[in-house]
């Protein structure tokens, strides 16, 4: 198989220095690198006959397989590893079914490969958007909670506060624009993390909301405050991070083991609104006719009579 150039397809923004992306464009391809690296080590070279370049001494495929796989030159994609070059959309789309990547991680590569103007809103505080605070007051018997971009919890209703975190103040939220952020909770506070009868998969899953929203908003400095005290504070996120998982979607099944209530069994549903695309609306609910959806019936009643 010989490869193929696709220098024609190149979408560079070039300094006066070597043709490098400079500005916001270099750091996206620099993070698009890094990306590019971990779904690398972990393709597992056994899944695809590839010619053999001897003994390996690190974990995935090398850059020439994949290359070779994505047919473009070796030097090529090393260049895009190093955020040296901007790929077409047709050569990330080459990669991507070289890797067999799933769509959330075909939507953050190419998410990463842009360079984007700076958002406006980037840097202003977070703060729960009006309509998502009329849901909130109307929904009583389902746990609903609403996080930002930086993963900071804006908002939530009384019976998410008594089934996620009761050993805190409900008015936490609102307390500031940074008071309470679900990812310092979920890996820095010992009785938030008991909850989670499954804490890993709870955790990479908002590292994965972190990446995706950092790759949405690459200048936004709340976001890069709360990864940076977390990768200080946590082996355990900087673990998760530098896996650099994806996820938008909803997470699926969650179990919870409550101090006063029991088991748990919620499905999340994550909504989007037009006007706060940025806003996660989290909704936490039970199977029709469950004892966890009697539990929650029960709790939400409690809480109206007291």
């Amino acid at each position: 198989m010989t490869p193929r150039w696709h220098g024609a397809a190149l979408t560079l923004r070039h300094s006066r220095r070597g043709g490098r992306p400079v500005g916001t464009a270099r750091t996206r391809h620099v993070a698009l690198g890094e990306f590019l690296r971990s779904r690398r080590s972990a393709f597992d070279p056994g899944q695809l006959p590839l010619p053999s370049y001897g003994r390996r001494r690190v974990s995935g495929i090398r850059r020439e397989e994949l290359a070779l796989l994505a047919g473009v030159s070796a030097s090529y994609y090393t260049r895009i590893e190093q955020g040296a070059v901007a790929a077409s959309p047709t050569v990330l789309d080459a990669i991507a079914n070289a890797l067999n990547l799933d769509q959330e991680d075909r939507a953050q590569m190419h998410r990463l490969s842009r360079a984007e103007s700076p958002r406006l809103l980037d840097n202003d505080p977070e703060a729960l958007a009006e309509n998502l605070q009329l849901v909130l007051r109307t929904i009583r018997e389902t746990p609903v909670g609403v996080l930002g971009r930086s993963m900071n919890l804006l908002g939530w209703n009384r019976l998410a506060h008594a089934v996620f975190a009761d050993h805190l103040p409900f008015e936490a939220p609102w307390a500031g624009p940074t008071a309470l952020n679900w990812a310092r909770q979920l890996f820095l506070d010992a009785a938030h993390r008991r909850r989670f009868a499954d804490w890993e998969m709870v955790a990479q899953d908002i590292v994965g909301r972190l990446r995706a929203s950092q790759a949405h908003h690459p200048n936004d400095q709340q976001i890069q405050a709360v990864v940076k005290d977390l990768l200080t504070a946590s082996p355990e996120f900087a673990r998760l991070w530098n896996a650099h998982p994806v996820r938008e979607r909803s997470m699926g099944a969650v179990q919870l083991d409550h101090p006063r209530f029991g088991t748990l069994h919620l499905r999340d549903t994550v909504l989007r609104t037009a006007e706060d695309d940025h806003q996660m609306l989290i909704v936490f609910h039970a199977e029709p006719g469950s004892e966890t959806e009697q539990k929650l019936h029960a709790i939400s009643q409690s809480l109206l009579q007291g």
